[in-house]
């Protein structure tokens, strides 16, 4: 009977992140001027930047933490995301709606990038 060596373990290596059915990103959210945006005032009205992100990319899951970053962690199905759409899409939102960032209007010239 034929055997097979195995040479890997089961990818369940303490300490390293897997993503077997989906893509993990970081989404780090600034304004013109390069700086990250604070999240935490995006989030108590309709339609702000937080919920606008997420009703164009619907996400499997997301995470925005209670800080000053700009960051918001996704978790898109693998199958149909990838970085380069996703960053169009984001950023495409400065063009097709109007939204409160801080005290100035999200624009064509505002950055959403991928980090």
């Amino acid at each position: 009977m034929a055997t097979v060596t195995r040479v890997n373990g089961l990818r369940a290596v303490v300490g390293t992140l897997y993503n077997p059915n989906c893509n993990l990103y970081l989404i780090t959210v600034k304004n013109a001027a390069a700086a990250a945006i604070n999240l935490q005032d995006e989030d108590d009205a309709v339609d702000e930047v937080v919920e606008m992100i997420v009703k164009e990319i619907n996400p499997l899951a997301y995470f925005t933490p209670a800080a000053t970053t700009g960051i918001i962690y996704v978790i898109m199905d693998k199958g149909i995301n990838d970085p380069v759409d996703l960053r169009t899409r984001i950023r495409n939102l400065g063009n097709v709606n109007t939204v409160d960032i801080t005290g100035t209007t999200v624009a064509a010239a505002t950055s959403f990038t991928l980090a």
